[in-house]
């Protein structure tokens, strides 16, 4: 296993049973971990991360204070948490998860060999093993920075990105088609990915998690213009549009697309923005009246 592979908050909320809310809280006002930073600013946590916030997470869970714990080391974290029946369960689950970094250093080998077949079955054991969200934010969004940064970095090639974005892609749309639909009363997503932002598997893993929750999603496709995504809206009629910006484009190009999108609708369907380039026109997005999500977890909640 690589000790380049770190995890997005939304996988280490699934592997400690902590909310990301929570997270976040602990790091800002206790400092119980300082997970390193994306060059968007996302948090990315290592495997020791994680391993202290269960540590954290059953010491609380125990009825200690967690301002009084927070600074406390490993081995005296552990002996606060002492030994149960529960504990064995929670290791059993633990184990469950620690497979996760091993599969996605299987993946990025198999894209090192551009072995589509290998790489194909790996998501789809994984896809049984830890369910479709996990596979997402677990699996998917690290093992597809791994390639990226690999490939940043001169380790891979184009055709390494292109063959691990196809697999993911055909993975994705596979997990898209088994839906068996929604209700003809289901409220509608628009989802797009603006002009500029040929990158498409974001708007697939909301596609996947919208319909997971009760939505129809509707996928209008990559790189459209504002004016095309308003006009769209015109015949969907969507409850709500999902926008993915995953590319780091120009910047002033972006934040007027936002602004002419923001005109376009004019208040009349509300819009989410996410992605790994979102967060960096946090601004020009909620000034055209859209907003942030950080998290598949900030989606589900205005999914609900």
């Amino acid at each position: 296993m690589t000790d380049a592979v770190v995890f997005p908050i939304g996988y280490v909320s699934i592997a400690t049973g902590l909310s990301t809310h929570v997270l976040r809280a602990w790091e800002r006002r206790y400092a119980a971990v300082s997970p390193c930073r994306s060059a968007s600013g996302r948090r990315l946590y290592s495997q020791e991360d994680i391993d202290r916030l269960i540590l954290l997470q059953r010491a609380v869970a125990r009825g200690h204070s967690i301002s009084q714990i927070a600074g406390l080391g490993v081995k005296k974290l552990a002996g606060l948490t002492g030994s149960s029946t529960q504990q064995k369960l929670e290791l059993l689950s633990a184990a469950k998860l620690t497979s996760i970094p091993h599969t996605i250093d299987s993946c990025i080998q198999a894209t090192a060999r551009l072995d589509d077949s290998t790489l194909s079955g790996l998501l789809d054991r994984a896809e049984v093993q830890h369910g479709r969200k996990a596979l997402i934010e677990a699996i998917i969004v690290p093992f597809m920075a791994g390639v990226g940064q690999r490939w940043r970095d001169g380790d891979m090639r184009i055709s390494h990105e292109h063959l691990a974005s196809c697999v993911v892609g055909r993975c994705l749309n596979g997990m898209l088609a088994c839906n068996k639909g929604s209700s003809e009363h289901a409220p509608r997503l628009m989802i797009a990915t603006p002009s500029g932002q040929n990158c498409h598997l974001g708007a697939l893993a909301v596609a996947v998690i919208a319909g997971d929750h009760g939505w129809e999603p509707v996928c209008v496709g990559p790189d459209l213009p504002s004016a095309e995504i308003a006009s769209a809206c015109m015949t969907i009629d969507p409850a709500m549009i999902a926008l993915s910006l995953t590319c780091h484009t120009n910047s002033q190009f972006i934040d007027t697309e936002m602004r002419r999108l923001g005109e376009l609708l004019d208040g009349k369907y509300p819009f989410v923005v996410g992605g790994a380039a979102s967060e960096a026109h946090r601004r020009s997005i909620e000034n055209a009246g859209g907003s942030v999500c950080s998290s598949s977890d900030e989606l589900i909640d205005r999914l609900h």
